[in-house]
């Protein structure tokens, strides 16, 4: 089978159709040829209306590294998964996560979930603490208080626009809607490349195409788990942008100050989107992660 990994004689990459429910989900592994042979692993959890093609090869290969394996799929609603008509919630999120680790035979995850990914996370370790090792948490929120504060005001408007505006219909419109969204997210500090941008979002349109999906009403509708966080003991490490648009960082102190057994980390003129430049020091960060919360990781 030839993939994008087929260059690294020492990783076995599969990928799965794990039924949830209703719904199929397309799922990938990458694991160390020869690891130990246990039942842990990455899990990655992806932002809204985001394919999991997204995650850089860079990311996925030094997680699978620091992990010994790695598993990541799209979410409901988007990319070779199942689309839905009919609304579903968060939970309904969690329970595909859990779905897609028991499918693969994983008894023990460090999860690492960025944006709804992240809170899909958070979710899944107060409901399943026994499967959840670790936790790493990017540009995610504990509940959209209006104390945490709100999206700056040019993106509610941009966003405005854009839900009461008609899909794009087209190839190269359809790219340029998910670029637009990027580099709005993107923040002041890591370049951002449009025409890199768009050449990726030609080539994720061309293999299949949402658009707008229900993950917003999931996120939106989702319970406040301020409280329940305060009864949380999982080893989580919490990443976010001074300049994230969207979620302020008071959503992220409120995470800090909820889960007693967390760290925070503050990354200057980072935005809401995980830019190729910032992978690098990503993995500096998983890799003191690991180190913190476990004496047997292969970091």
């Amino acid at each position: 089978m030839t993939t994008r990994f087929e260059n690294f004689s020492d990783l076995i990459h599969n990928t799965h159709a794990v039924q949830s429910g209703d719904v199929t989900l397309h799922v990938e592994t990458l694991e160390v040829l020869d690891s130990p042979t246990d039942s842990r692993a990455a899990l990655m959890l992806s932002e809204a209306e985001a394919p999991s093609s997204r995650w850089s090869n860079e990311l996925l290969i030094g997680m699978t590294r620091a992990a010994g394996r790695c598993v990541w799929f799209d979410t409901r609603d988007v990319g070779a998964s199942t689309w839905c008509e009919d609304p579903y919630e968060m939970a309904d999120l969690v329970a595909d996560a859990q779905a897609v680790a028991a499918a693969v035979g994983i008894t023990s995850v460090d999860v690492f979930g960025r944006g709804m990914g992240g809170e899909i996370g958070l979710r899944l370790a107060l409901t399943n603490p026994d499967l959840v090792r670790s936790l790493i948490v990017m540009s995610t929120t504990p509940g959209r208080r209006e104390e945490f504060g709100l999206p700056d005001d040019w993106l509610i408007d941009k966003m405005g626009a854009r839900l009461l505006g008609e899909p794009p219909a087209n190839v190269q419109d359809q790219a340029r809607w998910i670029v637009d969204q990027l580099e709005w997210f993107n923040g002041p500090v890591f370049n951002f490349d449009r025409d890199l941008a768009m050449a990726s979002a030609r080539l994720e349109v061309a293999e299949r195409w949402r658009g707008p999906n229900g993950h917003g009403h999931a996120v939106m509708e989702a319970s406040d788990i301020v409280d329940a966080l305060k009864t949380l003991d999982t080893p989580t490490t919490l990443i976010h942008g001074t300049a994230d648009p969207v979620l302020p960082l008071e959503h992220a102190r409120a995470l800090n100050t909820a889960i007693g057994n967390s760290t925070l980390k503050l990354v200057e003129g980072l935005g809401h989107e995980l830019p190729d430049a910032f992978v690098e020091q990503l993995l500096g960060y998983i890799g003191e992660h690991f180190a913190a919360s476990s004496d047997d990781h292969a970091v």
